[in-house]
């Protein structure tokens, strides 16, 4: 293996094991933490070249940063939407339309 190549794997991988720190804080099913690791990984593969450019930072803090954090903003995200009113803001919208609303 190329000392180039490797260095790339590394620096890729940092996301992942940002991701798998991120987990151990999480809740959820293991199914929805596998999930979420899942993405936190592939956000960390695509966001951590832009972010290591942007921010001057070396590319494998960028993407375990990116695959930690970015892995708890979709946690929080996600618990947002299930706790939304989905039936109740339909309503509202659709009073909307027809002009029942205010």
């Amino acid at each position: 293996m190329n000392i180039q190549d490797f260095d790339a794997f590394a620096e890729n991988f940092a996301g992942v094991l940002g991701a798998a720190v991120s987990v151990h804080y999480l809740r959820g099913s293991w199914r929805a933490r596998l999930s979420m690791a899942v993405s936190g990984s592939l956000g960390a593969y695509y966001a951590a070249p832009y972010l290591s450019g942007m921010l001057g930072i070396p590319g494998g803090l960028a993407g375990f940063l990116t695959g930690m954090f970015g892995m708890a903003l979709v946690s929080r995200a996600w618990e947002a939407v299930q706790a939304a009113p989905v039936a109740a803001l339909w309503q509202a919208v659709i009073d909307r339309v027809r002009g029942n609303g205010t």
